[in-house]
């Protein structure tokens, strides 16, 4: 019979962490700040959401007008065919925000991980401050879009 071809019965590192899990995003005064790098990217997922939330929240008023327009309209009428084409066009202008909320996810993860590995702690919590703002944004666009989508149904 062949040894080598079962799993080792080895402790691994993943057994030593508390059955309560990880504990994550430690003390953000632990570090002062990012790997100048890792804070552009930040920065930059940040600047890439702050600029489609502004897009967004400036066309909202005319979406909000043209859905109210198309409100009882019959489905295929021209007043509900342009609320659905400025709604979609709304949705669509939300993506950056929606993308940059995904870069800060990976980096906020990757980062976590490296603070398990070899890391200093804390540039995580520095990271996770800048998600939960895109986070928040992202909300916000979401909740208007569904709202705004029950408004024409």
């Amino acid at each position: 019979m062949q040894q080598d071809s079962f799993p080792s019965l080895a402790k691994r590192a993943i057994e030593d962490i508390p059955a309560e899990g990880p504990q994550i995003a430690p003390d953000i005064d632990a570090v002062a700040s990012l790997p100048v790098e890792l804070q552009r990217e930040v920065d930059a997922a940040v600047g890439q959401s702050d600029a489609a939330h502004r897009n967004f929240l400036a066309d909202l008023s005319t979406v909000e007008s043209s859905v109210s327009a198309g409100r009882n309209a019959e489905p295929s009428s021209e007043s509900w065919v342009v609320a659905q084409m400025q709604l979609s066009a709304l949705e669509t202008r939300r993506s950056p925000s929606v993308s940059a909320l995904a870069d800060l996810d990976a980096l906020y993860f990757r980062r976590l991980e490296s603070e398990f590995s070899d890391n200093p702690p804390g540039g995580a919590a520095l990271i996770d401050r800048s998600r939960k703002q895109v986070a928040e944004q992202v909300e916000m666009q979401q909740r208007k879009i569904d709202e705004l989508k029950a408004v024409l149904r």
